[in-house]
């Protein structure tokens, strides 16, 4: 019987801890990440950080736009290194999607990789339709806004 329920505690005690793993981010990731190419479904990779309120407006819309049409996939970029404040941060919009936070690189390296012409303001979010089609947000994010770039409804 412990045999049969050691297994199923473990799996109750780890994946939660699992789910709250960022990968780190590098340039050569984050040019991947960016590239059309890597979405064939309507994916939102969402820019936010700590400190950013507007962020968390965004991440709420995202959440619920989620939850309505489960075909768009959204990825989480945390524009700082990984650190104990950003799980409990994200943790309450539910958002199944990959969680990236910066790595070892140069923060602006990695910044100019996720985008040549950002200057670092947030949040910023790149909307992807699934068929090689990408626009970028800067601001807050609107509904209307995501079902014209992913051409999704919600």
């Amino acid at each position: 019987m412990i045999r049969r329920i050691l297994p199923l505690i473990f799996l109750l005690i780890a994946g939660p801890l699992a789910a709250a793993d960022f990968t780190p981010l590098d340039r050569l990731a984050a040019q991947k990440l960016l590239s059309p190419e890597s979405h064939r479904q309507a994916t939102i990779v969402a820019l936010w950080s700590s400190d950013c309120n507007y962020c968390k407006k965004n991440l709420k819309l995202l959440s619920s736009l989620t939850h309505r049409n489960q075909k768009l996939r959204v990825i989480t970029i945390a524009a700082e290194p990984e650190s104990p404040e950003l799980w409990p941060m994200l943790k309450p919009y539910a958002l199944a999607g990959p969680r990236y936070a910066y790595g070892t690189d140069n923060p602006e390296a990695i910044a100019y990789a996720i985008d040549a012409k950002w200057g670092g303001e947030l949040p910023r979010t790149f909307l992807f339709d699934g068929r090689g089609g990408k626009q970028t947000v800067a601001g807050v994010i609107s509904i209307d806004s995501v079902e014209k770039a992913t051409g999704l409804r919600f």
